[in-house]
Order: structure tokens, then C-alpha cells, then sequence
């Protein structure tokens, strides 16, 4: 208490807001002078009277000091209060602007990445625009505009891209006006449509195609089309001849702007001879060695289906002389002179190659290899089987089931899934299909077929392969996909003792592996073992590499009795087609000859991962296991 008096008293703690004076205080204070005042009263009266004056006027004070600091308690509670409400209120305010801030910040990073969006598709954009065509105002109240005509022009072009099977589909096409999305930009008045346009026209790459719709002095139409390294070129017609005259400005333009794409498209549709006459301009005009290199392999490929495979060979090696090597279009124009070599050379170049090809392949590093649909030609030319199977499911996968790249896929598949003996997969592959696709309409053919000569049924055969090599006979498109499977229908006719009708189609075939295996095969059904001899003879001689002939005279070795001479024929084609399960099988059929049925097992085992579901080869293994 006296520290708290003497601190009153010389002014300290004068600031403290927390020093309050109570009653109780003032009490104190009075008994204090009270008790003093007795006290000097004892030993001096006059100073006992100034004593308790004294702290009387003391006591009078700390009155006055408690008074006032009652009151500024009350004031500085209401200070408080308003400091607090008026921290609310900045902290309002300052959480409204960084709201505010936030949302700004937000709406600019949209902004920005709208931007950005429309900037990245304007640089990386590669289209047709049509812009709307000039057409006379006599026209429009038949409804030819401007618009429409330029529409006409726009869907003959997304016609033909569609139409186009290659990896590449080109330029996509769209109208001048389709981007024209009408949100103002403020302050300028300018839509996103026309922002998005000048960003086009000033960082894409896109053609963009005019032109203009005029009468002719006899009535007819006249149609002028121009664009970005499309020269002027007119089409005219009748009077109700717009249609046709967009489709022909649609080709034109394609060709001009897309020519490997068109190219395709020519070649895809069975257009060889428009192909032939489009690509040397083509080729001429190419300012790249890759679009050449591309170009000549639509040559060569235009030039296999019309059956001329010397000059198809000339242009798929021009291809890989303008591609580097181990580049995609170096392997892809290897990959197609395979598939012509055997015609051009002889099986046995194609054999050769194939597997010159295959061996590259396993050499170059993994990131230069070609992509799995590419192995096809050359394991189909070597009878890999499994290999071509899953090269082709590749392709199919990568373009949509059954779809291709540059022919269908599905009548292949079911092709090797019938060579595999698996009829279902087969079917279901074949059923995939478009019905009016060349390869599928043959498939729907040779599957029945094989399936009949499997089962030992030649006379089933008969019938769907006679419909096969008529249609194989009137469309050359079939000798690049079916080189040597007229010559089924020569085997079969052998079979059932038709040796006159098996030599007539014989002769029309060229000198082929499988043809001199079924056609030795005819003449040993007939009795002729010398004629059957010298035929399987000049077919090794002709493709000692190929697997065919030592197949089918083993066979006929094996099932005459001669087992020595057939293990030695099954063994040499198993040796030259490891994973063709057809040679192993009857290698097992041998052995089980033979009293072996343990090795008979081991064959027929091996046999099974190259034709998994052959369901005579599955028996055949059961009856050896159950021998052993």
C-alpha cells in the first residue's frame, strides 16, 4: 500500500490504465491518517493537526482520482467497443478486396488461358478454310448463295477426308465462318470469333479457298475455285450440275492442298488409273523428300493392283532412297516391296528379303523399329503365322477394330485365323467386316473352304472356292492379297479326281510354292508319282526356302507309308516356318506312326502355341498322351 502512495505521489505509473482506486482504498487511507494523527497527538499536538490535515486533503484526492477514473473506465469501455466494431469492419473490408482481388486474378488467368488456347490452336492449326464463295445475284432466289455454294465445296472435301484410309488424314476443312462465336470483347466491340480468326491468319498454316459462281452465257454454271498454292481452276456444267461441280472443285482442291492424302484416296477407291495420272504432277510439285517418299509409295501401291508389280518394286525402292534409314516410311517402303518381289523376282527373293527385313528389325534399336502392323508382309511371306496375326490386330486396334490404315483389316485377320484352323475367330472377324469390301467378300469364300479341306471334305470346297477364282479372275486387286490361293481350287479338284479341271486352273497361275505343292499333290492322287515327283521338284528348286512343298509331299510321303522320306520333308519345313503349326502336326502324326508317342506329345505341344485352338490338333494330342 505505501509503495502504491509513494508512486501516486511522485507521479509514477501516471499512464497506467489498470491502476483503479476503490472505497475500500479510501478507507484505508483514512483509518491510516486517523492512526497517525493518535499517535503524534501523544508526543505533539501542532503537528497531529497538520498530520491529519494533511492526509485528509490526501484522501480528498485519491476521491477525485477514483471519481475520474470511474469515468474514463466507462469511456475507455466504449473505445474499446467502437475499436472493435471498426475492426470488424476493416476486416470486412479488407477480406471484400481480396475477394475482389482474388476473383480479378482468376478472371485474368481465363482470360489468359483462353488466349493462350486460341494462340496454341492458331499456330498448330493446318485446315481448308472455305470462305464464302461470290455468286450472281440472279441465283439467290433459288437459294444459291454465297454460303451455300462454299458449303457444297466444304462437304465434298469432308467427304473426301473421310474417305481417305491413311495414318495421316490431312487438313481438317471448315467454313471462314465457323468459329465466328459472337462474345464481345469490351471496349473494342470485337468477337472471340474474329480474334480467334486474325490469330489464324496471322500464325497458322492454313489454305484458305475463294472463288466465285457465275452464270454461263447458255445457262449452265461455271465454278472458279483459288486458295494458298492452289492455282485458279474453273469447272463448269449445266444448270443443275452445282453438286457435281463441287465434288470436282473438292478433288481439286484436295489434290492441290492434300496430294499424298488424295493420292490415297484415289488408290483406296480403286481409281488406279486417276492415281497414275495424278501422281507425277504430284511428285513434281513435292517441295520434300518425305512427301516424295510418301507419293512414290502410293505409286508403287497403284501399280501393284494393276498388276504390274516391276514397276510397283521401282517405286517402293524409291521410297527407302528418299527416306533415312530406319525411319518409318524407310521400313514402310521395304515392308511393300515384299509384298511385290515374289511376282516381280520370284518367292524366293521375297523369302530372302523377308527375312533380310526381319533381321534388321531385331538389330536396329528399339526406338527405330518399325511398328508392329508393319511385320506383316514379311511374316506372312515367311509363314510366322502368330506374327502376322498380331501384326495385323495391332493395326486393327490402332484404327478402330476392323478399320485399317490404308486397306481393311478384318478379311486379313480372318484369313490367318483360318490358316491358324480356327474357324470361329475366323467368322467372327469376316462377320466385322464392311460385306462390300473386296478382301471381305473373297474371305467369305476361302474360310468355308479351308474349313472343308481341313475336315477332309475337298467336295465342300468345290463350290466356294469356283466363286472365288471367278471374282479372283475379274478383279487384279486380288493378286496382290491372294497371289497363290486360286490354286486351292487345283487341289481340290485333285482331290476329288477332277485332274482335267485341276490342270486348267494350273495353267493360269504363275509359278508359285503353294501351286507346285497343291499341283504335285493332284498328279499323285491320280497315280501320276513321276509327273507328282518332277512338279514337287521344280518347286523347291523354285523356292527351296519356302516351306509348301516339303509339306505337302510329306504328307503324302507320310500317308503312303514312307516315313523316312516324310520326316525328312516335315523336318526340312519345320525347320524353314518354326512357328507354322501345320508341319508339326503332321511331324506328330509321324511320330505316333512311328509307336513314339512321348515325342508325338512334344510336337504336338509345340504345334499348340502356334494354332492354340486346332481342334484336330488338340485330339491328336490326347490320343498320344493316352499312349504314353
Amino acid at each position: 500500500m505505501a509503495e502504491g502512495l509513494l508512486g501516486g505521489l511522485f507521479g509514477e505509473d501516471e499512464e497506467s490504465p489498470d491502476v483503479e482506486l476503490t472505497s475500500d482504498s479510501l478507507i484505508g487511507a483514512e483509518a491510516f491518517a486517523s492512526a497517525v494523527a493518535a499517535d503524534e497527538a501523544k508526543r505533539e499536538p501542532t503537528v497531529a493537526r497538520a498530520t491529519v490535515h494533511f492526509l485528509r486533503e490526501q484522501a480528498h484526492i485519491l476521491r477525485l482520482q477514483s471519481k475520474f477514473l470511474a469515468d474514463e473506465h466507462h469511456l475507455r469501455l466504449e473505445y474499446l467497443r467502437g475499436q472493435v466494431h471498426e475492426g470488424n469492419l476493416r476486416r470486412a473490408g479488407q477480406r471484400m478486396r481480396v475477394a475482389i482481388n482474388v476473383f480479378s486474378a482468376i478472371a485474368v488467368t481465363v482470360i489468359a488461358l483462353i488466349l493462350s488456347r486460341m494462340l496454341y490452336d492458331a499456330i498448330t492449326s493446318r485446315s481448308v478454310v472455305v470462305q464464302s464463295f461470290q455468286t450472281p445475284a440472279a441465283l439467290a432466289p433459288k437459294g444459291v448463295t454465297g454460303q451455300v455454294v462454299a458449303a457444297d465445296v466444304l462437304d465434298s472435301l469432308q467427304k473426301l477426308r473421310e474417305a481417305t484410309r491413311t495414318v495421316t488424314k490431312g487438313l481438317k476443312s471448315k467454313s471462314a465462318w465457323s468459329t465466328d462465336v459472337k462474345i464481345e470483347v469490351p471496349e473494342t466491340g470485337v468477337s472471340i470469333g474474329e480474334i480467334d480468326r486474325l490469330m489464324h491468319e496471322r500464325f497458322g498454316h492454313d489454305v484458305h479457298i475463294e472463288g466465285e459462281l457465275v452464270q454461263t452465257v447458255d445457262n449452265g454454271l461455271a465454278l472458279t475455285v483459288r486458295g494458298d498454292n492452289v492455282p485458279p481452276q474453273t469447272f463448269t456444267g449445266g444448270a443443275g450440275d452445282l453438286d457435281k461441280l463441287s465434288t470436282e472443285a473438292g478433288e481439286y482442291i484436295y489434290g492441290r492442298s492434300q496430294p499424298y492424302q488424295f493420292a490415297v484416296y484415289l488408290a483406296g477407291g480403286g481409281r488406279y488409273k486417276d492415281a497414275l495420272a495424278f501422281l507425277p504432277g504430284a511428285f513434281a510439285r513435292a517441295d520434300k523428300d518425305s512427301l516424295r517418299a510418301n507419293l512414290a509409295n502410293v505409286w508403287g501401291s497403284a501399280y501393284t493392283s494393276l498388276g504390274q508389280p516391276k514397276l510397283a518394286a521401282e517405286k517402293f525402292r524409291l521410297v527407302m532412297a528418299l527416306s533415312p534409314q530406319q525411319s518409318r516410311e524407310w521400313w514402310n517402303g521395304w515392308g511393300n516391296l515384299l509384298s511385290v518381289i515374289s511376282l516381280a523376282e520370284g518367292e524366293e527373293a521375297a523369302w530372302r528379303e523377308s527375312h533380310a527385313y526381319l533381321q534388321a528389325v531385331d538389330h536396329a534399336p528399339k526406338d527405330r523399329r518399325p511398328d508392329l502392323p508393319q511385320l506383316t508382309n514379311p511374316a506372312s511371306i515367311t509363314w510366322d503365322l502368330p506374327l502376322a496375326l498380331s501384326a495385323e490386330l495391332a493395326d486393327a486396334k490402332h484404327n478402330g477394330g476392323a478399320g485399317a490404315t490404308s486397306a481393311l483389316d478384318g478379311p486379313q485377320i480372318a484369313d490367318v485365323y483360318g490358316l491358324m484352323h480356327d474357324p470361329v475367330k475366323a467368322a467372327r472377324y469376316i462377320s466385322a467386316s464392311d460385306p462390300d469390301d473386296p478382301g471381305a467378300k473373297a474371305e467369305t469364300l476361302l474360310l468355308p473352304a479351308y474349313d472343308a479341306l481341313d475336315r477332309g471334305q475337298p467336295q465342300a470346297a468345290i463350290a466356294p472356292l469356283e466363286a472365288f477364282w471367278k471374282a479372283w479372275q475379274a478383279d487384279p486387286s486380288l493378286h496382290l492379297s491372294y497371289p497363290d490361293a486360286p490354286c486351292l481350287l487345283g487341289l481340290a479338284y485333285g482331290r476329288v479326281g477332277r485332274r482335267g479341271d485341276a490342270e486348267e486352273v494350273f495353267d493360269h497361275m504363275p509359278p508359285l510354292a503353294r501351286c507346285a505343292a497343291a499341283h504335285g499333290e493332284a498328279h499323285a492322287r491320280e497315280g501320276d508319282i513321276a509327273g507328282a515327283e518332277r512338279i514337287w521338284a521344280d518347286g523347291v528348286r523354285l523356292a527351296p526356302s519356302l516351306p509348301l512343298v516339303y509339306l505337302n509331299r510329306g504328307r503324302w510321303e507320310l500317308e503312303h507309308g514312307d516315313l523316312q522320306n516324310a520326316q525328312v520333308d516335315l523336318a526340312r519345313a519345320s525347320a524353314q516356318a518354326p512357328h507354322f503349326a501345320d508341319p508339326l502336326k503332321s511331324w506328330g502324326d509321324l511320330l505316333l506312326r512311328e509307336n513314339k508317342p512321348a515325342e508325338a506329345v512334344a510336337k504336338y505341344t509345340e504345334a499348340l502355341k502356334y494354332a492354340p485352338d486346332w481342334d484336330a490338333l488338340r485330339r491328336a494330342r490326347d490320343v498320344a498322351a493316352a499312349k504314353k
